[in-house]
Order: C-alpha cells, then sequence, then structure tokens
C-alpha cells in the first residue's frame, strides 16, 4: 500500500476521533439537567455485599499425592473375525484403576476388564504388570483386581458421604489412551440413579469434571487427594465428555471391594425371586400366556413377574407368575428401581411387598435373605 493511503487512513481515523470527542462534550452539556435529575436520592439504593469467597484452590499437591495411586489398565481378549478365524489375543479395551493396598489391591469397573483373557496394569512410573482379576461385580460395576509389585503407594480413601453440591472434585485416570490426566471440577449432584449396566447405577455422585473414555475405573477425588468416588459413566450425545460425568460413591466402593477380596463376590440382601424380563407385560402375547396359565386377566400395566421363588418371599407367600408391584411403597417398574430399593438393605431387614397374584392384591412382609452378586 502507497504511503499517502496509509497517511490517507490515519488521518480518517484521527478526524473520526476528534469529531466523536466534540460530539461527546456537547452531548455531555446537553445531558447536565437530565443528569442531575438522576443523581436525586431514590429508593433504590445499592446493597453493599461483605464477601467471604476464595479463590479456587490450588490442586498441584493433590495431583502429585494421586497419580501414584492411579494405574492404566488394558484389557485383552482372543478374538476371531467375521469368518469365524482366531486371530489371537488382542488389546479390546482401556480403562484406569485405583490402587487400594500396598499388596497391590487395585479397584477399577467391572466394565473396564469383563470378558479379559489377559489384563495388564501400567503404574505411574511406566511398569507394567500382569494382573490377576479376583472378582468383579457387575450390579455395582466394580471389579478388584491383584498386581505383585514392589514401591506401590496407595491412595489416602476419603468418606462420600460428607460431599455437598458445589464442592470442588478432580479426576484421575487415562482419557482416550492419554495416561495421567487431571481433570478439576466440583460435585454438580448427588444420589443421581442411573438405568445403565446390568441392574442401574444407584446414588451416584454427579460432576462436571471432564470424563472421557478411559476414565472409567478412575479417581475422583476432593481437593486433598481423598478418594470419594471411582468414575463409571458419562452422560452424553457424542460418547465424549459434556461435562456430565458419574462416578460410584466410596461407601458403596468399600463394602464392594472388601466383600470381593474376602469372598470372592459381593453380597447383597435380595427377596429370594427370580424373574422375567420386564418387557413381558409389555406385550400382549406374553400377558395373555400369564393370564390363561394363573386364570386371571386384570394383569398390572407394570411390575416385575416372579419366574422362581424361594427364600423369604417364598416364606411370605409370594409364588411364580405372581406379580411384584411395590416393594416399601416403591412402584416397581423393573430391575433398576427393585435394585434401588434393595442396595441399602441388608440381610435380615424386613420389606413390606405388593404384588398381585391371580387377580387379588396382596401384601406381605418379606425378610430379606443374602445372596452373592447380582
Amino acid at each position: 500500500m502507497k504511503k499517502s493511503a496509509y497517511l490517507l487512513i490515519l488521518a480518517t481515523a484521527f478526524a473520526g476521533g476528534f469529531a466523536a470527542l466534540q460530539a461527546d462534550k456537547w452531548m455531555a452539556k446537553k445531558a447536565e439537567p437530565m443528569l442531575s435529575a438522576f443523581n436525586e436520592p431514590s429508593v433504590v439504593q445499592p446493597i453493599q455485599y461483605s464477601s467471604n469467597l476464595t479463590s479456587p484452590p490450588d490442586f498441584r499437591q493433590a495431583a502429585k499425592k494421586v497419580m501414584p495411586s492411579v494405574v492404566a489398565i488394558d484389557r485383552f481378549e482372543r478374538v476371531s473375525d467375521m469368518f469365524g478365524y482366531d486371530r489371537g489375543v488382542q488389546e479390546t479395551g482401556q480403562g484406569s484403576g485405583v490402587i487400594l493396598s500396598a499388596n497391590g489391591t487395585i479397584v477399577t469397573n467391572n466394565h473396564v476388564v469383563q470378558g479379559a483373557s489377559e489384563v495388564k496394569v501400567r503404574l505411574n512410573d511406566k511398569r507394567t504388570f500382569t494382573a490377576k482379576v479376583l472378582g468383579r461385580d457387575p450390579r455395582s460395576d466394580l471389579a478388584v483386581i491383584k498386581i505383585d509389585a514392589p514401591n506401590l503407594r496407595p491412595i489416602e480413601v476419603g468418606d462420600s458421604a460428607q460431599l455437598e453440591i458445589g464442592q470442588w472434585v478432580m479426576a484421575i485416570g487415562n482419557p482416550l489412551g492419554f495416561d495421567n490426566t487431571v481433570s478439576v471440577g466440583v460435585v454438580s449432584s448427588l444420589k443421581r440413579d442411573l438405568p445403565v449396566g446390568v441392574t442401574g447405577l444407584v446414588n451416584a455422585i454427579q460432576t462436571d469434571a471432564a470424563i472421557n473414555p478411559g476414565n472409567s475405573g478412575g479417581a475422583l477425588t476432593d481437593a486433598t487427594g481423598r478418594l470419594i468416588g471411582i468414575n463409571s459413566a458419562i452422560a452424553s450425545g457424542t460418547g465424549q465428555s459434556v461435562g456430565i460425568g458419574f462416578a460410584i460413591p466410596m461407601d458403596r466402593v468399600k463394602q464392594v471391594t472388601n466383600d470381593i477380596v474376602k469372598y470372592g463376590q459381593a453380597k447383597y440382601a435380595g427377596l429370594g425371586v427370580e424373574y422375567y424380563p420386564t418387557e413381558v407385560l409389555t406385550y400382549p402375547r406374553y400377558r395373555q400366556q400369564i393370564a390363561d396359565q394363573v386364570g386371571a386377566s386384570n394383569l398390572p400395566e407394570s411390575g416385575i413377574v416372579v419366574r422362581k421363588v424361594s427364600g423369604g418371599a417364598q416364606a411370605a407367600g409370594i409364588k411364580e407368575l405372581d406379580i411384584l408391584t411395590e416393594v416399601d411403597g416403591t412402584p416397581i417398574e423393573g430391575s433398576f428401581t427393585l435394585n434401588k430399593v434393595l442396595t441399602p438393605k441388608k440381610p435380615g431387614d424386613k420389606v413390606q411387598v405388593k404384588y398381585w397374584s391371580a387377580g387379588k392384591i396382596k401384601t406381605t412382609s418379606v425378610t430379606l435373605q443374602e445372596i452373592m452378586g447380582v
């Protein structure tokens, strides 16, 4: 561009600025009476706030503390191609895990190791070990694995029962294959019940800390680096983080992992019934078959159809093809709601069960029995 053109642009800008300055002075002079009117005292007065707000915490020390306790997990399975030819053992998935004890006990998600013929664990210091699966619990989506390795650093365990909405949290794992990734956020909700997995995720911690595929089984900690949950699921329309992630609370993690280490399975309280898929009551053909077998046609629209009965339910008078409709006042629409009601219960507890039996609505008290796993 020619020099004269530069000068013309600068001059135009200067002239515009000078004209604007003069216009501002003229407008200010004209507006003096109007402004003075607004300066008169009024009923609208500014409010003085005394704020105790503090700046967000510094997560550097917490990250240094937690990183050696979080591991990467590689799942290997024997695979076949579309024609059925054996392609050998190949890596089929990745996830994260958390070291719970110096003897190599690690907790992760069930879906991280489910179906694995071999599980490899990579530590923060790059050492790799083959892990043994001690047990899996599809109901809670938790699993416990173990490695034989020296110089392990167990994580410090916190108390998920003391969490509050708005509290700072930190997620550490291996999202999308990027080891030792830290993200931070807050607890955005508590006690979320999600119809995911085998029987649903109950009382989950919701967070806006970024959680992506590969974070599964990793740590959710408080701002000091204490473990408060195991990351398990996300809500997303794309499969990637949109700021809504869910973790299994630590009080549930402790219960399940202790059971698996001791018994090889998690213990639960059960009614003593096996049941048909929930969809049975939505198909006219199946409804008619049940009606024909029991001699009554007024089947409820929703509930759980009993397939087999034993233990407490049998002692309470519940029979095959009865339909459970409520437990302790909660309508039972399927396995998810039943799991939600029974999860906090213990063997020996009593629950009130409302059920349909051969055309009649009945209520009974059932003593819960100890069951293993799902």
